[in-house]
């Protein structure tokens, strides 16, 4: 019993040495901590990284096309196309900070097939090479302003030109567009675009993406820029660029066009026009180019939409001289995954006799995620 009165009595001396040990230590880390000002951990939580938000997006395309060239020559193809994009941004520090990047296989022919009769054809193998397009890179420096670049479409093109809006899968003929098609196709570019409520307003620097057939030591590189106001209903653009040739011998480009459309629920018309002059020529010539589309929602599910493009211009060196081209479509997208499209265009010979009527017609599928 006396055994068992001293071993508590020892327990309980060295609990309450323990406790008083630590109590002083406790104390000693907290004066040691006022001293060199640091906070408890938990009075500053650390900051969250950078969070960034990634989007795949893809379809295929397969369809029936049939085709007559104006020089007696007839040609039906099955053909396909493929397409997938990803698009990331993150919010940082500084702003959101993005990236897109775009893939398609075009499965081109050779000239030499389309020569032969498949103009405006291309492609009904699986031999066609992997190209890219819409790659770009974007800073949103503040919320009206944003710094870009890559391939990104010029900015010398009307935003309600036919061919700018047209679905135009494959046959609802465009024309080649109101801006004369200078830069040709996606030119490389840095952009900055500002924009506040309805009014939006960039400038960039654009390369040409000129042909180095036409001379192998040419290059041209343009600045453009884009003027526009858009309401609910209505809206308006400006635009221009200038491309002039580094090496010179050839003629420089510029190209000056103008845009307006309206939409009143279900429907939308919009008309542009423009005159350019085109890149490269041995003698400089100008083009007088308009435009006009129009566009109905015939259910959730379904719309119709039709354009045309005439070439006002009168120059033997423009090979399109005098030509209209016609389009249009019907368009089908009972879910979001799935669409059909019946689309077809028309283009009259020139004014010069060298290029007669064409047509092309599709039928077309497409499979999207």
């Amino acid at each position: 019993m006396k055994f068992l009165k001293l071993a508590l009595l020892g327990t309980a001396a060295l609990a309450a040495a323990s406790v008083s040990a630590r109590a002083d230590s406790l104390d000693s880390l907290k004066a040691a901590m006022d001293s060199l000002n640091i906070s408890a951990a938990a009075d500053a939580p650390a900051a969250a990284a950078p969070s960034t938000s990634v989007v795949w997006t893809g379809y295929v395309r397969a369809g029936v096309t049939t085709s007559y060239n104006g020089a007696g020559v007839y040609a039906t193809d099955i053909r396909s196309y493929g397409e997938i994009k990803v698009t990331a941004k993150t919010e940082t520090a500084v702003g959101e900070v993005g990236v897109a990047y775009q893939i398609q296989n075009n499965n081109t022919q050779t000239a030499a097939v389309n020569t032969a009769g498949e103009v405006g054809i291309n492609g009904n193998g699986s031999n066609g090479a992997i190209s890219t397009d819409d790659i770009s890179g974007w800073w949103k420096m503040t919320p009206n302003m944003t710094l870009s670049g890559g391939f990104i479409g010029t900015l010398a093109k009307s935003s309600y030109s036919w061919d700018a809006v047209a679905t135009n899968w494959w046959s609802a003929s465009t024309g080649g567009g109101v801006y004369g098609g200078i830069p040709n196709g996606d030119p490389a570019q840095v952009q900055l675009a500002y924009a506040d409520g309805p009014l939006s307003f960039a400038v960039a620097v654009e390369d040409s993406n000129n042909d180095l057939t036409v001379n192998a030591s040419a290059s041209a590189v343009g600045v453009t820029g884009k003027l526009g106001y858009k309401m609910d209903a209505f809206g308006v653009d400006l635009q221009g660029g200038y491309w002039g040739d580094a090496v010179g011998g050839l003629s420089p480009a510029y190209s000056i066009t103008a845009g307006a459309g309206y939409s009143a629920g279900a429907f939308s018309v919009g008309v542009a026009a423009g005159i350019d002059q085109p890149l490269f020529q041995p003698v400089a010539f100008t083009q007088t180019l308009g435009s006009a589309y129009a566009k109905l929602n015939l259910s959730d599910v379904a719309h119709l939409e039709i354009g045309a493009t005439h070439d006002f211009g009168t120059s033997a060196l423009d090979a399109s001289s005098g030509q209209t081209t016609v389009g249009g479509g019907i368009y089908y997208t009972p879910v979001k995954q799935l669409a059909f499209g019946v689309e077809a265009g028309y283009g009259t010979g020139n004014s010069l006799g060298t290029v007669g009527g064409n047509y092309t017609a599709s039928l077309i599928s497409q499979f999207m995620f």
